[in-house]
């Protein structure tokens, strides 16, 4: 019975540890061997099992590209195409991926380089270097991935119209200032001058207050970590002695 009590209080102290110290941010919310085991399992025979490795990597986002894009030449053709479904279904934020989105054009497997040119498709920021690789992808020999190119293509130059009619952000005009007013600065540049001296004055408030928040917020976590140590030492204290 003592042997028992002993190992649920050994279990509840690890699980409160442990959340104090994500609290504090002294324990990453990702693991390496957690992504690791995730992309391993885009390669299962199971399409559930792939897709929810898929669904979950999708979650992480963009700190996760880096290792999904090295799954796109995996040995495993399941792996490499569930990785390509990860990199289009993060989009944008995959934009790393890119050159191995290139090569994963070259695959056998067509829905592989089907995943791979929808995931392309969805770089938008990437448009003038995105869109000649599908250009080569329409005379691709599968009739669905030749389609997917088509479209991509469609929708990065739309892409690329809108943000030409948006046109460049407009700039202030230059001042050139003449002979005589380089001597004597005028109000407006006394003004501009005041305006830097408040900002420089305001800065070092600002990192001032960002250094005492911080251990404010540690305490706090701190404090809540141990509250809740202290209700489950008290929870167990009555529970052996009634």
């Amino acid at each position: 019975m003592m042997i028992g009590r002993m190992r649920e209080m050994n279990m509840v102290w690890r699980i409160v540890v442990s959340m104090s110290l994500v609290l504090v941010g002294l324990v990453p919310a990702v693991r390496a061997d957690d992504v690791a085991s995730l992309i391993k399992q885009l390669g299962a025979w199971s399409n559930d099992k792939a897709k929810k490795a898929s669904d979950e990597l999708t979650a992480i986002g963009k700190p996760v590209v880096s290792e999904v894009a090295k799954a796109l030449s995996s040995e495993s053709r399941r792996r490499g195409r569930f990785a390509a479904r990860t990199l289009r279904q993060i989009g944008p934020d995959a934009a790393d991926a890119i050159p191995a989105l290139f090569e994963s054009l070259k695959d056998t497997d067509a829905l592989t380089r089907e995943y791979a040119v929808e995931a392309l498709a969805t770089m938008v920021g990437q448009a003038e270097r995105v869109i000649p690789i599908l250009q080569q992808v329409t005379n691709d020999p599968d009739e669905d991935v030749r389609e997917k190119a088509r479209l991509a293509i469609v929708r990065l130059t739309e892409s690329l119209k809108s943000r030409d009619q948006r046109g460049p952000a407009p700039q202030p005009p230059a001042e050139t200032p003449s002979a005589g007013s380089a001597s004597q600065p005028n109000s407006a540049d006394a003004g501009n001058s005041s305006a830097s001296a408040v900002l420089a004055a305001r800065s070092p408030e600002k990192e001032s207050l960002s250094g005492k928040l911080t251990p404010i917020i540690f305490i706090r976590c701190a404090l809540i970590a141990f509250i809740v140590v202290g209700f489950f030492s008290l929870l167990y204290f009555y529970r052996e002695h009634p």
